[in-house]
């Protein structure tokens, strides 16, 4: 079931509108329970109602699965914080210092993923099987990929793009002396025409639209690149099982003219 009046809100706000939700209908539910039960009842009752009431908007409101654990663990801390003492000005703190990390998982349902190294020297390794010069990575993060690419000596341009303000400012300082350029720019305002390597580690949401994105924009014989997460219903030119920890998979899908003129159509 879905409830289109909130389906373009910001992923933050349809969250704290199911816990507010979620506290009316806590409130309701308290008010019945008093007809036949004499209060007052016990606060572990009370927050797991509230998390219940909460995940059940979260559902109503088709939000991604990983947002049901910040619904279920945000009653309960709130509760310790407070219940322990702990100063409210300091919870918010706290909170902000989490948006400007997390910026693009609340707002854009991307959440920061960082790729490691075993990652970074595939994507050399793709470069060069492809012949590819110019690389962007799509939501950068800390930059290392950025440096990384920009120190190869076959890449000729290597530029990340990053909105979430602290990641922002790591990735500016590692690539700082001329070693790659981290633009503060959203992915789906940067064109992609002057790249002939796209690489992003998103989230399975936006891969449709970075495909259309891709294709509209991406030159002939480009490749993009997606860590672990494929293009729905695109088959991949290739897919490359990475032996990191994690068992990573690079989805590879060269782009073609054949692709550009359909979109156009």
């Amino acid at each position: 079931m879905k409830l289109f009046s909130v389906e373009k809100f910001p992923a933050i706000a349809k969250a704290l509108l199911a816990q507010f939700l979620g506290l009316l209908l806590l409130a309701i539910t308290v008010v019945l329970l008093a007809q036949f039960v004499e209060p007052p009842f016990a606060d572990s009752l009370l927050l797991a109602l509230q998390v219940i009431y909460a995940a059940l908007f979260t559902t109503l409101f088709v939000m991604p699965r990983w947002w049901y654990l910040i619904q279920i663990v945000l009653p309960p801390s709130l509760y310790f914080a407070l219940s322990s003492g702990v100063n409210p000005l300091l919870a918010l703190g706290l909170f902000i210092l989490l948006i400007l990390v997390f910026k693009n998982a609340v707002f854009e349902r991307v959440p920061l993923y960082l790729s490691n190294q075993t990652t970074r020297r595939a994507l050399v390794q793709i470069a060069e099987e492809y012949h590819l010069q110019r690389f962007i990575d799509l939501g950068c993060g800390n930059g290392s990929n950025v440096r990384f690419m920009a120190e190869q000596a076959k890449i000729q341009e290597s530029v990340g793009v990053e909105t979430a303000p602290i990641p922002l400012l790591l990735a500016k300082l590692r690539v700082f002396g001329g070693h790659g350029t981290v633009l503060a720019q959203n992915l789906w305002k940067t064109d992609l025409a002057s790249y002939d390597f796209v690489y992003a580690f998103l989230s399975p949401q936006p891969m449709p639209e970075l495909w259309s994105k891709a294709v509209r924009e991406m030159p002939a014989n480009s490749v993009l690149v997606s860590n672990s997460f494929a293009v729905p219903d695109i088959e991949p030119s290739e897919v490359w099982q990475l032996s990191d920890r994690r068992k990573t998979k690079l989805y590879i899908y060269k782009m073609s003219e054949t692709q550009r003129s359909k979109t156009s159509c």
